[in-house]
């Protein structure tokens, strides 16, 4: 954590501020003096501060839990950022767990139909929502709910072309975001086009994995004493359980740091995404850091639990004496 906190707080501080020209212009289109504004610029930051005591300062803020006040909002770090958590995790927690239930279930139902035409169909599928990137569907999706005039109050159809910029300038504020009716539908459509991408992955995931187990001597041995399918698919699922906890939480971490991206930009939604970009822009060092601290400590949190799952599904992980 300390390591990936460092190496965000050097690519902040050892490039250019573009903000500072946009002081100094500020100051000139004013009349005022460009050096003077510069200096209030830079103190009001603890930017003529030496480098490596505005890091130990940061290290030692964050050590005792201070992580500082966010510049553009004036506001402690923590605070903001938890404000914006749950727009994030509203969309993303569903997500992520309507596609390993799916993708895991879809997965066994095809594994235990191999060359049928049911596999090749969800085969199918799965490519094409592997292939079908998340920006472009989520275009697609606004396109079709924009220019619904029950749902969203823009008064003229708009083109698909035409989505990229609106997407932008609608997060920046230089237009009004779409006003969607219910809260359900401004969170379908997040949650659909997160699902797509992480359903599709962990279904292929899921049959490759159950169709290493299929041929196996405890599955015949299973159907022998007349197992049902069910539970059949539970003994295998078991036994292809740990490489899919490892897929799954590299998909979210993926996820995590990626798409939202993406989804909040398209979307409109102010969540974790949303403000690092708007941090970045604004040169805001300690929100920076901040959101780069919650996708650190998730990185390691995940580990952790990935971890203990390995144990819990199978207790000879880990065992020295094995």
């Amino acid at each position: 954590m300390y390591l990936v906190i460092s190496v965000a707080f050097g690519v902040i501080a050892l490039t250019n501020d573009p903000n500072v020209g946009s002081v100094a212009y500020g100051a000139m289109t004013t009349g005022g003096d460009v050096n003077e504004a510069i200096e209030a610029y830079r103190e009001a930051r603890n930017l003529n501060d030496p480098l490596v005591q505005r890091w130990a300062n940061w290290i030692v803020g964050i050590s005792t839990g201070d992580w500082g006040i966010s510049y553009t909002t004036g506001e402690p770090v923590l605070d903001v950022i938890g404000d914006r958590a749950g727009m994030t995790l509203a969309y993303l927690v569903p997500s992520i767990v309507l596609a390993a239930f799916f993708g895991i279930s879809f997965g066994l139902f095809a594994a235990f139909r191999q060359h049928t035409f049911s596999d090749r169909l969800v085969t199918t599928v799965a490519y094409l929502g592997l292939g079908v990137p998340n920006f472009w569907l989520a275009y697609i999706l606004v396109d079709a709910i924009v220019n619904q005039h029950s749902v969203i109050g823009f008064p003229y159809p708009i083109q698909t072309s035409e989505l990229f910029h609106l997407g932008f300038t609608m997060h920046w504020g230089l237009l009004p975001g779409p006003e969607v009716t219910t809260t359900q539908a401004y969170f379908l459509l997040p949650i659909a086009t997160l699902t797509t991408a992480l359903f599709a992955g962990q279904l292929r995931y899921a049959r490759a994995e159950s169709l290493e187990y299929i041929d196996t001597e405890f599955v015949k041995i299973a159907r022998a004493k007349g197992a049902g399918p069910i539970r059949v698919a539970r003994h295998v699922l078991r036994n292809a359980a740990i490489p899919l906890v490892s897929l799954f939480f590299t998909d979210m971490l993926s996820v995590l740091v990626l798409s939202v991206f993406v989804i909040e930009s398209v979307f409109n939604i102010d969540g974790l995404a949303a403000l690092m970009l708007e941090a970045v822009s604004a040169r805001d060092m300690p929100l920076i850091l901040g959101v780069t601290m919650v996708v650190a400590f998730v990185g390691i949190a995940g580990n952790f639990v990935q971890d203990l799952a390995y144990t819990v599904l199978d207790p000879r992980v880990g065992n020295d004496a094995d």
